[in-house]
């Protein structure tokens, strides 16, 4: 016969005590309560020891941002005692700066007993503040200057707005693990596009990404501002990035022979031989690449109208905008030749080139 558990006499199990006086001493969990929260009131950051811990608010509404915060500093101040142990919260009432929950714990606090359920009741007070990035923005702080430039020419809508784009991208996957992660100002005016960036780091990854991606000469130089706490001296730094003058789609020459600039990505330029008519691929390693020069823009080429086509016979095309009739051998075209299509071509030294397949002009590699 079992020893009667010695706190009520039940049967006991483990260690002298029943299932449920067993449970009583050894409980799943513990928790303190209150617990202060203090959250920045711009971003929803959490304050944490030895930090704030950011959140990606998205599209959370006011009450899913509450829960997440109450999440983040509910970690810490749980205690368990057994293993597999499952957390669920439930609220129990809230006012406008207090929250009170159930936290529900469910599990086994000895492998001999069966699972049993807790519930512990907390309550959680929200402080507001501001987080030392949002304080930093606030203050218009920056630590190095991006400033994207292109060589003879405007920087385009369309390259303004990808460039934008991948700033705010490499931005927010880098908000998390850096305090300085963030843009303070944007400056797009004639002559370019600046990017006022909180971290050093981060304007250096942009920038590397940005060197590749556009081909783009880069110079840098520094500003001393002052000095820190210890006396070490403080720069901000200055990264111009110019970008060729010619862009996709854009005209160029590459030894003398007229081609046209299919893709840039990766310190590579895909481009089309119009002469030769086959396509090709060319880097700054390239010898070639020091004989590049610009020759017109993608608005230089020519819109043409195939007129007739007859078998083993010169192909008669239409400029769109004279009506001028000209003839074309069929071994000029790269695509299956209908009549009525419509085609592109560019004139150089008097020469007609007719232009590859336009599905090209979609092509974006970042």
């Amino acid at each position: 016969m079992a020893a009667p558990c010695y706190l009520c006499g039940e049967e006991a199990v483990v260690d002298g005590l029943c299932n449920n006086c067993y449970d009583e001493q050894h409980p799943l969990m513990e928790v303190s309560t209150p617990i202060p929260l203090l959250a920045c009131k711009k971003c929803g950051s959490v304050k944490i020891p030895g930090g704030w811990q950011k959140i990606i608010i998205g599209k959370m509404n006011s009450e899913e941002l509450a829960e997440k915060q109450i999440e983040i500093i509910l970690e810490p101040e749980i205690k368990l005692f057994a293993k597999g142990v499952t957390l669920t919260l439930e609220e129990e009432k809230k006012l406008d700066r207090v929250s009170h929950l159930v936290v529900h714990a469910s599990g086994k606090s000895h492998e001999k007993i069966p699972p049993h359920e807790e519930q512990h009741k907390v309550e959680i007070r929200f402080r507001y503040g501001t987080c030392d990035t949002c304080g930093m923005m606030s203050g218009g702080y920056y630590e190095a200057i991006l400033q994207m430039r292109a060589d003879g020419r405007e920087i385009s809508d369309d390259e303004k707005k990808e460039m934008t784009k991948t700033v705010t991208d490499m931005t927010v996957a880098r908000y998390k693990s850096d305090d300085k992660a963030f843009i303070t100002m944007i400056n797009d005016d004639k002559y370019g596009i600046d990017y006022y960036v909180g971290s050093e780091y981060l304007a250096r990854d942009i920038a590397d990404k940005f060197e590749s991606r556009y081909i783009a000469e880069r110079k840098e130089n520094y500003k001393l501002i002052g000095e820190d706490k210890t006396g070490k001296k403080k720069y901000r730094t200055t990264i111009l990035l110019r970008l060729p003058r010619f862009s996709v789609s854009d005209f160029i020459l590459v030894n003398e022979q007229p081609c046209q600039v299919l893709a840039m990505a990766r310190n590579t330029l895909t481009c089309y031989n119009l002469v030769r008519q086959e396509r090709f691929t060319i880097n700054p390693k390239n010898a070639r690449w020091r004989t590049i020069s610009y020759l017109a823009p993608l608005t230089d080429r020519r819109e043409f109208m195939v007129v007739t086509h007859v078998y083993g016979q010169p192909v008669q095309i239409m400029d769109s905008k004279n009506f001028d009739i000209s003839e074309v051998e069929e071994s000029a075209f790269d695509s299956e030749i209908i009549s009525g299509a419509k085609i592109y071509g560019f004139l150089f030294e008097d020469q007609l080139y007719l232009l590859p397949d336009q599905t090209h002009f979609d092509v974006s590699e970042n």
